[in-house]
Formats: structure tokens, sequence, C-alpha cells
């Protein structure tokens, strides 16, 4: 199994399982948080939220973060890791179960 590894203050760090990913999204709050859901999960422990050092707006997390982790987490996988595809209209997003 894979980790992206999640920079803290003074060198510390959080892991993030890379595996049974199924999506990577923005909280929908003020202080945005960075939501990872997995497939295959419970309601109560599908979703781990990666929350920014401080509260106010100016710190919130950037859709260039959640891009940043959806890179890191294809690239663990391996092999030909993330294929693009070509949809004929632009996803708005997805949904896993409840989440």
């Amino acid at each position: 199994m894979g980790y992206v590894k999640l920079p803290k203050a003074d060198g510390a760090f959080d892991i993030l399982p890379a595996e049974l990913v199924g999506s990577v999204k923005l909280s929908g709050d003020d202080a945005k948080q960075i939501d990872v859901a997995y497939i295959g999960g419970d309601a109560a422990t599908d979703t781990i939220s990666i929350a920014p050092k401080g509260t106010d707006a100016a710190d919130s997390f950037a859709q260039a973060d959640v891009q940043a982790l959806v890179k890191a987490i294809g690239t663990i996988g391996g092999g030909s890791g993330m294929i693009e595809v070509s949809l004929s209209k632009v996803v708005l997003s997805t949904t896993i179960g409840a989440s």
C-alpha cells in the first residue's frame, strides 16, 4: 500500500493511504479543508479530512492543493499511474455513497 506524506510544522507529518481513493474534494465550509473519500468504507469512516493550519479563509486549501494531492495519489499507483479520459462534458463533481 502506498501513502502520501502530508507535511506539518517542525518537520512532522501525517500519512494518507493512497489506495481505494474514490474522491478528493474541497470542503464546503469557510476554512476549506480537503476531504478524501474511500471506496468500501462505512459512512462513519469513509472520509479523511485534512485541515489546514489556521482558521481564516486565507489559511484555506485551494483547488490547486486538491489537484496536487490527486497527482501524488496517482503517482503512487505506479505502473501506468492515472490515465486521462476525454469525456464529452466537463465533470462537475463525484460522490461516493452519502459523502
